[in-house]
């Protein structure tokens, strides 16, 4: 399922991808998460498809809003703190950003003033979502 991919740009050194996962900000579970969900600066120039994440989509989804956050903070090239989500929160997030984005998955975020990759990676890929790269 490549369409449930969120997010990634490929060049050396910087990769993302997205495949989401959030939903109620239910299950920030540590390393035993089944979705490791992280974001870092991008080059808003990194894609020709970009997505702008208003504030109400982030704000229903925390763990996103958490990641980007940490992001905003850090530099290019560097990944934020990861956030660990249980599978219901990380397939509710992939699903709604792949709606929202129009299905597009890999790309800039772009996010109040700042570029984003987003990663979404789904740890157990035995579960057939296709959300890791």
């Amino acid at each position: 399922m490549r369409r449930r991919r969120y997010l990634a740009a490929a060049a050396t050194g910087l990769a993302g991808a997205l495949a989401g996962c959030n939903g109620l900000g239910l299950g920030i579970l540590g390393p035993s998460g089944e979705w490791k969900l992280r974001a870092m600066p991008a080059d808003p120039e990194a894609s020709d498809h970009t997505c702008t994440l208003e504030e109400s989509f982030v704000d229903a989804h925390p763990n996103l809003e958490t990641v980007l956050s940490r992001a905003a903070d850090g530099e290019r090239g560097s990944w934020s703190e990861p956030v660990y989500l249980d599978a219901e929160t990380g397939n509710e997030l992939g699903a709604d950003m792949a709606d929202y984005c129009e299905g597009g998955f890999r790309g800039v975020y772009f996010h109040d003033g700042d570029a984003f990759f987003v990663s979404l990676i789904d740890r157990n890929p035995g579960n057939g979502k296709g959300h890791d790269h």
